[in-house]
């Protein structure tokens, strides 16, 4: 009640209905007309005085502070409806902040329900083991993990990764070279502070992870597109010898879902090293491939601390937990991590210590196994549905790692958009090839189909209302 008197005085005062040097009837007074204790209103009193609104001298009385006229002058213009004037908004908002905000409604599907082309599905995820080692770890409520991290020495997750990458991806590393960070944007958000001056070059795979693409634009960077061909991101693309970093995607190009095979690493690691340059390397969707087993990734050929590797727990655990790591020389290590202690003090420590212990356990490995045949399943069916009830719309698609499938339309004069939006009204999380390309346009149209994040009974729901957008319903 008190709050309420409060409130209702406050915006009194502020909007000039009670004027400056006003005085304020008794606190007995006020009790009476409002019908509430007399302790009610002082309170209220007492809470507007001490936050400078009234002022109360002993034996004169309590009065209003001139205090100036809220939404007065231009500056707090509004448009019809109430919204707030976007252009005063626009001008105040920075370059990068306008280079990382480009996406509109079209490109967003995060909340789809089916065929979603870019999630895992959390209803794999082990919850019970997650729920045992949560309560194990903060039952222990070890010091050196509830207190600010001591940066320079690795820890537990990031001594587990390097054993894990090891044997999964064939990568040979320290703990000191494993820099743990919340999830793969913010890896490449760190490297480009660390990496980067307003005015370098970066060679961007076109398509590319758009995304990604505009941290980079974000920080000033002059991008140079480093065609796909098909064996992956092509360097000699590339004529402009002043490149500091390329951004590439090995194990499984996104979007095209190609591998890149070891004559076209080779060729990459030689092209950097001739630059001079540094290589990106992300390996986003890599362990779930489907057919004999993953990629190695071009860091696992890295002999001379060229490849900065970049790894997720997103696409195997939750997208939530953002834990994500990089693999880079020890040296540069260390500078990341006096980055983060700058930048960030510390990151999540216990969600560390959780995933640390899921992957000493073998419980990670365990997971992965079990979802990898969970989603082969389904995208054999979803290829199976592709193939047959939809060859009049696109071309036979192939099998590909990762979550989605990669559909060509038979007919390139289709308006993509127009089907795009349908998908987007019934909650299709589908994605048209041409948002990976710098310019939004594609040299064949097609769409990315995805199976992971549904189970069978959804991919045929799913492609039932995918064939009512296409056609036009």
């Amino acid at each position: 009640m008190y709050a309420q008197i409060y409130d209702g005085l406050r915006q009194m005062i502020l909007s000039g209905a009670i004027p400056g040097g006003a005085r304020v009837p008794s606190s007995r007074v006020l009790s009476e007309s409002v019908g509430v204790s007399r302790f009610t209103v002082v309170t209220a009193l007492d809470q507007l005085i001490a936050e400078g609104y009234l002022s109360s001298a002993r034996g004169s009385g309590t009065y209003v502070e001139t205090v100036p006229r809220r939404n007065a002058g231009k500056s707090s213009a509004r448009i019809k409806g109430g919204v707030p004037d976007s252009d005063r908004f626009e001008k105040l908002t920075s370059r990068r902040a306008n280079a990382l905000t480009w996406r509109s409604s079209l490109t967003l599907n995060d909340g789809a329900q089916y065929l979603h082309m870019a999630t895992p599905d959390h209803r794999l995820f082990p919850v019970q083991t997650w729920s045992r080692l949560t309560k194990e770890v903060f039952a222990e409520c070890d010091f050196r993990i509830v207190n600010y991290r001591e940066i320079l020495t690795p820890s537990l997750l990031e001594q587990q990764i390097a054993q894990h990458i090891a044997i999964s991806r064939g990568i040979r590393c320290d703990p000191e070279e494993v820099v743990t960070t919340l999830g793969a944007h913010h890896a490449v958000n760190l490297l480009a502070e660390l990496l980067l001056d307003p005015g370098d070059t970066v060679a961007f795979e076109e398509p590319g992870m758009a995304a990604i693409r505009s941290i980079f634009q974000s920080y000033d960077c002059s991008i140079e597109p480093m065609h796909v061909d098909a064996s992956g991101p092509n360097p000699h693309t590339i004529s402009n010898r002043d490149v500091k970093l390329a951004f590439v995607t090995a194990a499984k190009q996104q979007p095209m879902t190609i591998a890149m095979p070891m004559k076209r690493k080779l060729e990459m690691l030689h092209w950097a090293a001739d630059r001079g340059s540094l290589i990106v390397e992300d390996d986003l969707g890599s362990e779930f491939r489907y057919q004999g087993g993953p990629i190695p990734p071009l860091k696992a050929l890295d002999q001379g601390g060229q490849v900065i590797y970049i790894g997720a727990f997103s696409m195997t655990l939750l997208q939530s937990l953002r834990v994500g790591y990089m693999i880079m020389p020890r040296a540069l290590a260390e500078k990341c991590r006096r980055l983060i202690q700058v930048r960030y003090r510390a990151l999540p420590q216990f969600t560390e210590q959780i995933v640390a212990r899921l992957i000493e356990d073998g419980h990670y490995g365990r997971h992965l196994h079990r979802v990898r045949r969970i989603y082969a399943k389904r995208q054999t069916r979803l290829l199976q549905i592709i193939r047959s009830d939809f060859a009049d719309v696109f071309e036979a698609p192939d099998l590909a790692s990762g979550f989605y499938i990669l559909c060509y339309y038979r007919d390139q004069s289709i308006d993509e958009d127009a089907v795009l939006r349908r998908c987007r009204e019934l909650n299709l999380g589908v994605e048209q090839l041409s948002y990976y390309y710098a310019n939004r346009t594609s040299p064949r149209k097609a769409l990315l189909i995805g199976f992971a994040a549904s189970n069978e009974a959804e991919i045929e729901l799913g492609t039932t209302l995918l064939r009512r957008c296409l056609d036009g319903g």
